[in-house]
Order: structure tokens, then C-alpha cells, then sequence
């Protein structure tokens, strides 16, 4: 690739159930520095401050959704300023309510283009505080990036002021580019652990989930050219990789494994086959948390597979 590298730490866990995934993007950039010292300068890196958590415990069903906004509005930055000059964003984050300021910042940026996401994840994160049966924000990143509340399918009742702060993460940076991202144009891979109102969402809005049993029969590399081929009206892709994506055989190093996830082989022929393709112009390595095993095995993995493409 020309474009330089520039990696953005976004090391916010505000929006996880379980804490540690703040620690996540520096013990991957440790390792990666450790294993391969030769690669590690090529990259710049840039860190997003991270917002104390202002827990309010009447906000059951958004959790520190207000320290999330001004965090997110800043990664919305970051991204968009990292785009305007030229460079590619490789965003490292803590949990996954990273991708509403990251996403959000791309479709800023490429506003007058058709943007699709590929989403590498055991789940479909499309819960919102309508219909979330934990509250944490991690599963609700693309039902603000959407902008679709599932009214219809509403289980819970939240107060005003979550719904006021819900209603700004969905309009983050340019209000005018709203939604953000439209459902048709979202591939998941990888998928296997979600609740009725997600996968009734997905399907209603047009959105392709590949599962793990059609990636084992038809073979990833198909999975990829049918993934791209569906998107092939969109002129920018962001790629962003959950690392419980991957079969927790690997590491269970992340707040929500889920058996059955991608092999190392599978995860590496994705990153090989995306990382670098003409049209994917941001990507994301986001639930690394160290915090939830003795060793250092899923950092050692993501450093890997970062090695694959740098």
C-alpha cells in the first residue's frame, strides 16, 4: 500500500460489560514492537484521550453512555483527520462502541461515496437501548451507526436523557450525514450469538450475514470474493475484526467468546485478502482484553496477523 499506516488508540472499554479491554491496544502494539521490531516504526501512531465513566445507575439499558459521546466525538476526528492526509487509519480499540466515532468519522470523510463495512464478529451488534437485554453499548455499535431503533420490537423503556445522548452518538460529526451507514451495504462474518431483534433487523434491512457453518462449507476465500462482489457498489469499505470473531481454541481473551469462531488460518486469509484491497480505506482491531487470561495469547495472535499485512 502507499498510503502510510497511522494507527489510532482508541482504548475506551466504556461501552464493555467487562473491564480490561482499555488495556487491549497497547499490549497488541507491545507485542507486535517485541516480535517484530523491524515492522515497527513503518506505522505513526496516535492515541484518542480516554473519558473517565460517569456511571448513572438509572441508565440501565445505555451504561456510561454519557463519558462514550465526547469519546467518540473525538475518534470521529481523529479518523476524518488521518483520512485528509492521505494516510490509512489502522484503529486499535477497546471495546467495540469504538466503531460509532470510527465509523462515523469515515462516512464523514467519504460522504459522497457509496461506503460499505465488513463486520468480523461472533455478534451482530445490533441491539439499541430499546431493545438491549444488558445495556452495554459494545452490542449496540451498528444499530447507532444505522440509525434504526427496532422500535417495533422494543423490550425496554429508557429514560430521556439516554435516549438524548443516544440520539447525538447516532449524529456524531457531520449531522447532515445521517444515517451514517446505510444496512444494505453491511456484511457480517463470522456471526453466530445474537438475540431475535438483531438477526429480525438484519434481515428486514437487507443485510448479509455469512455463518460459520457456510464459511467451514463454501471456504473463506469464496466467502471474500462474494462478500466483495456484494458490495460492489460501494467504492469505500471499513473493515472492522472483533477479535471474538475467532474460535475462543485460539484465546478466549475477549469479554464475549463464542465457540465455533474463525481458525487462525481463516482470520489470516482475511486480513491478507482485505487489508490491503484498493477499496477497503480503514480497518479495525477492536475486544482485545488482556485482563481475562494468564498469558498474552490474543495479542500474540492479532500481532500475527498484523504481520501478515505490514
Amino acid at each position: 500500500m502507499d498510503r502510510r499506516i497511522q494507527v489510532i488508540k482508541a482504548a475506551s472499554d466504556i461501552g464493555a460489560g467487562k473491564k480490561g479491554a482499555a488495556h487491549g491496544p497497547k499490549t497488541v502494539l507491545d507485542t507486535f514492537e517485541k516480535n517484530f521490531p523491524q515492522k515497527f516504526g513503518t506505522f505513526g501512531i496516535s492515541e484518542v484521550p480516554i473519558t473517565p465513566e460517569q456511571e448513572a445507575s438509572e441508565r440501565v439499558y445505555a451504561r456510561n453512555i454519557t463519558a462514550l459521546l465526547p469519546a467518540m466525538q473525538e475518534l470521529n476526528q481523529q479518523v476524518t483527520g488521518v483520512l485528509k492526509t492521505g494516510n490509512f487509519p489502522l484503529i486499535l480499540s477497546g471495546d467495540h462502541s469504538n466503531a460509532i466515532g470510527a465509523v462515523s468519522g469515515f462516512t464523514d470523510y467519504f460522504d459522497k461515496d457509496n461506503i460499505g463495512i465488513i463486520w468480523i464478529d461472533a455478534h451482530l451488534d445490533l441491539h439499541s437501548p430499546y431493545t438491549t437485554p444488558s445495556g452495554n453499548l459494545h452490542g449496540m455499535a451498528l444499530n447507532a451507526l444505522i440509525g434504526l431503533d427496532n422500535i417495533d420490537l422494543k423490550q425496554n423503556d429508557p429514560d430521556a436523557e439516554s435516549i438524548q445522548y443516544w440520539e447525538a452518538l447516532k449524529r456524531l460529526g457531520r449531522t447532515d450525514v445521517f444515517p451514517k451507514i446505510l444496512p444494505e451495504n453491511i456484511i457480517f462474518i463470522g456471526a453466530r450469538d445474537y438475540e431475535a431483534q438483531e438477526i429480525a433487523l438484519a434481515e428486514e434491512t437487507g443485510m448479509h450475514v455469512f455463518t460459520p457453518a457456510e464459511i467451514n462449507t463454501i471456504g473463506i476465500d469464496k466467502i471474500i470474493r462474494i462478500a466483495l462482489n456484494l458490495l460492489q457498489d460501494c467504492s469505500k469499505i471499513y473493515v472492522s475484526f472483533d477479535v471474538d470473531s475467532l474460535d475462543p481454541s485460539i484465546s478466549a481473551a475477549t469479554g464475549t467468546p463464542v465457540p465455533n469462531g474463525l481458525t487462525f488460518d481463516q482470520a489470516a486469509a482475511l486480513f491478507t485478502s482485505l487489508f490491503h484491497h484498493p477499496r477497503v480505506a480503514a480497518f479495525e482491531i477492536t475486544e482485545v482484553n488482556p485482563a481475562l487470561e494468564e498469558g498474552n495469547a490474543m495479542a500474540e495472535t492479532v500481532a500475527k496477523l498484523l504481520d501478515t499485512v505490514l
